[in-house]
């Protein structure tokens, strides 16, 4: 994508007028933030296409030089109302130290227990990790066919399925998927008969039973 510079002492509204969306490039081994501008529409494009894990090549143009950089989208601020984007920061990984991103997790297969009547329960849609940038997936493919009526599955039994370099920031315990079984919808009322038993009646003493006591 080619942006241009913008200069940062200009008022961001100025550029918003002109639909263009003010920017920030910024990461560990750049020694200034980039302060840029992308053409409104070009970025909502953009925005429909990549996700957390997207590498994206940024060409910045300066009135007489040229700088590239691989980066991610990190943030998107959006107008309350018309929920327009109005402000975005990229982020430039240093090559050889990770990151810390959520992969999103790609279910696969119709379950065993599905068929026999169980329900899938889905705890995790994405997976923390720590990763090296070059190691970074747009998702990560999970076959559950094979899970029966009371099975699951849990983040150890998926972590060979993450990246070579990608490092579970979730425990390795914690459910990741199951197959319920089925409540039963009949409700059984056990009807008991209440025994009634008669109020003791309490005789008052007469004056002449008290007086002869």
């Amino acid at each position: 994508m080619n942006v241009n510079r913008r200069d940062s002492k200009v008022k961001a509204k100025k550029f918003r007028n002109e639909k263009l969306i003010p920017a920030e490039v910024y990461g560990p081994a750049l020694k200034e933030n980039k302060h840029i501008n992308i053409p409104y529409k070009e970025l909502e494009s953009m925005l429909e296409k990549v996700s957390e894990t997207t590498l994206i090549e940024l060409n910045v143009k300066g009135e007489d030089s040229e700088e590239k950089f691989t980066c991610f989208v990190k943030s998107v601020q959006r107008h309350k109302v018309s929920d327009q984007p109005i402000h975005v920061d990229f982020y430039v990984p240093e090559e050889g130290r990770k990151m810390n991103l959520r992969i999103p997790l790609e279910f696969e297969g119709e379950p065993i227990g599905v068929t026999q009547g169980g329900y899938l329960n889905t705890y995790v849609h994405e997976i923390p990790v720590a990763i090296l940038p070059s190691d970074i997936v747009d998702s990560i493919k999970v076959d559950i066919s094979a899970l029966k009526l009371g099975e699951s599955l849990s983040v150890s039994d998926i972590k060979s399925l993450l990246p070579k370099s990608a490092e579970s920031l979730l425990e390795d315990e914690e459910l990741v998927i199951s197959v319920i079984e089925p409540k039963s919808a009949e409700v059984t009322e056990e009807t008991q008969e209440e025994e009634i038993t008669e109020p003791e009646v309490i005789q008052e003493k007469s004056t002449q039973d008290m007086k002869e006591e």
